[in-house]
């Protein structure tokens, strides 16, 4: 796949102004690329990172990732598979509930995804055509779980995960 190399070599992410290696760069199977980037909102602003997303193309720009976009992939799997998507947001309603968010600036380098596996592995087979996939789903859920969790009183991604699950369970 080819993507803007002014955004994306060296096997990383990166944002022009000013020029920022990404922390963090992860490549899905369906070649989105997720970048992690220094962030400055929050109690804790030395450990924010915000989330950049780089589709493939030349002509490509990183971009912030829509909540919308991989809530309404969960919404159309929901159709064949509602047990499955059940399962995969109440997962990541417990990992939410049990992980320790990063502690150092210095923590969030090299950190390995610990939920995608899991999730692409247990439900591969609710993957479909002219989607996201599970795999950039559940990396994008993993990482807002994790910078959500370190700033006291932030709670719009869990509501979002709950009325999810919630939607799921009237369907």
């Amino acid at each position: 796949m080819k993507y803007n190399i002014k955004y994306y070599h060296d096997d990383s992410l990166w944002k022009l102004k000013p020029a920022e290696r990404a922390i963090n760069t992860y490549k899905t199977i369906d070649g989105i690329v997720i970048g992690m980037f220094q962030g400055s909102r929050g109690q804790y602003r030395d450990i924010d990172f915000i989330v950049k997303i780089l589709k493939p193309g030349e002509n490509e720009i990183p971009f912030p990732p829509k909540h919308s976009l991989w809530v309404v992939d969960l919404m159309l799997k929901i159709e064949h598979y509602n047990e499955e998507v059940y399962e995969i947001i109440k997962f990541y309603i417990e990992f939410y509930k049990n992980l320790e968010p990063f502690e150092t600036a210095e923590s969030r380098i090299g950190y390995e995804l610990k939920t995608v596996e899991t999730i692409t592995n247990k439900f591969k087979h609710i993957e479909q055509k002219h989607t996201l996939s599970l795999e950039y789903v559940a990396t994008i859920i993993e990482l807002f779980c994790i910078n959500e969790k370190r700033n006291q009183g932030a709670y719009m991604f869990k509501n979002l995960l709950q009325k999810l699950l919630e939607y799921t369970m009237i369907i």
